[in-house]
């Protein structure tokens, strides 16, 4: 279902993946009309103990959901990855890559602390859905 590319999802996929998404944390105060939307743009990714997703200082591609795992929020106040610390760890129900939005640079390295599995939203689909959101939130 989520490993399939999103154009080639059936209507029963996007409905499975939907009641999954319904239970994820980061998503419960989603209406439902944008639950669905994000099932019909998501991909899954799974990804094995150690993986680095993206380092301080990248620009941003992506928006994640941790769906299953967790992972290290690593920050560092030089270029060398070397002296990074560990602010936190995100775990299920749990979103990040909100710089996106505006191109700015990540302010973390994510690393994947055990086996993780990620819904990943592309930066266009993901700002598409961000401004149907606002307007929507703004219509009276």
């Amino acid at each position: 279902m989520l490993i399939q590319r999103p154009a080639e999802r059936s209507s029963e996929d996007v409905d499975i993946i939907f009641t999954r998404l319904k239970e994820v944390k980061a998503f419960e105060k989603f209406h439902p009309n944008l639950l669905y939307q994000i099932c019909l743009c998501g991909y899954y990714e799974n990804l094995e103990k150690g993986v680095t997703l993206f380092r301080q200082g990248d620009i941003g591609t992506s928006w994640y959901a941790v769906l299953a795992g967790s992972l290290d929020v690593k920050v560092s106040e030089t270029a060398n990855q070397q002296d990074a610390v560990v602010l936190c760890t995100l775990g299920i129900g749990t979103a990040f890559g909100e710089s996106i939005l505006d191109n700015t640079p990540r302010h973390a390295t994510i690393v994947t602390k055990e086996y993780s599995e990620l819904l990943r939203i592309e930066q266009k689909d993901f700002k598409a859905l961000w401004e149907v959101n606002l307007k929507t939130a703004c219509t009276f």
